[in-house]
């Protein structure tokens, strides 16, 4: 009868050596991938923020609706918050529309300020009404029920 001698590298300790080398492996592994996921969504955040400044910067001065739009990407992405406040103020100076009215009561609801959001939202209804009698303002009143509770 033929012994089959198993390698050299095989004992049974080394099984625990190696669950503990994997072990180690998979640690570093997700640290790596929790690291370049972040760096990923560093990347999109700027470009988020380089492509919106780049639009702003190349806009007319009686722009608004590119300074809107571009603070809209902003606070859709959650990056460059300052500045595409300014952007919206500046929008608003420029004209107020049913867009940005509108866009400035979600920015107060998104930093928990119901008060001033409804200010908004009232003046984006008058907007409306004012532009056309018959206008759409259903779903502002629908934001106005939810800030008073109404028909909740």
């Amino acid at each position: 009868m033929r012994v089959v001698r198993r390698p050299d590298y095989y004992h049974p300790n080394n099984n625990i050596m190696n669950f503990e080398s994997l072990k180690s492996a998979f640690s570093v592994m997700l640290v790596f991938f929790a690291l370049s996921i972040n760096v990923s969504f560093a990347r999109i955040d700027d470009r988020t923020t380089e492509k919106t400044r780049d639009a702003v910067e190349s806009a007319d001065p009686d722009d608004w609706y590119t300074l809107a739009i571009s603070a809209e990407k902003c606070f859709e992405k959650k990056v460059n918050l300052k500045e595409a406040g300014k952007w919206l103020d500046q929008s608003l100076e420029i004209a107020e529309t049913p867009f940005n009215l509108e866009l400035k009561g979600d920015y107060y609801i998104k930093n928990q300020l119901p008060d001033k959001a409804l200010e908004y939202y009232v003046r984006t209804m008058n907007t409306i009404k004012a532009i056309d009698g018959e206008g759409e303002v259903t779903h502002i009143q629908k934001k106005i029920a939810q800030i008073i509770k109404i028909g909740g």
